[in-house]
């Protein structure tokens, strides 16, 4: 006999933090809780120098065990090939950033960025749907760390946790 196993991930906190406040900082970073069974996430940056051309980022889920330790590899990408370039579909991790990018984000175009970044009121059920389904996920406390870099150099950090 089968038993299907249904695993929820609550988000409960978020951290947006600027390595470089000469470069970018973040205006707003938030999780707001409308009921009960509705939170988003919303965020907003302030690029200091712009235009930037040369954007990469490092995506990757952690799990605590006694710290948080990662349980899938460190995704990095440059962001412009990725957005010019066609999108990978066989990395979870990517398409992920590739549907958020799409739906709630104003980063879904290519290079150059002339403008600040933000993620405007991005469902938490849309992301626990995705750490559940298509990555299932067993139940546990998991973060999700993503790292901002502008010509190599580490810029800003976004974590949420859950």
């Amino acid at each position: 006999r089968w038993k299907q196993i249904c695993s929820k991930l609550e988000f409960t906190n978020i951290k947006c933090i600027s390595n470089d406040k000469k470069f970018i900082e973040f205006d707003y970073c938030y999780i707001k809780s409308v009921n009960r069974s509705y939170k988003y996430i919303s965020m907003k940056t302030r690029l200091h120098s712009l235009p930037v051309n040369e954007v990469a980022a490092s995506l990757q889920i952690l799990r605590r065990f006694r710290s948080f330790m990662p349980i899938t590899m460190n995704v990095t990408f440059d962001m412009c090939k990725f957005f010019t370039e066609k999108r990978s579909k066989m990395n979870p991790m990517l398409e992920l950033f590739d549907d958020v990018s799409k739906k709630y984000t104003n980063l879904n175009h290519t290079c150059p960025y002339d403008h600040d970044f933000v993620i405007d009121k991005l469902p938490t059920y849309y992301l626990n749907r995705h750490f559940t389904n298509v990555l299932p996920l067993p139940p546990g406390e998991y973060a999700f760390h993503s790292k901002w870099f502008h010509k190599a150099i580490e810029r800003a950090t976004f974590m949420i946790y859950g």
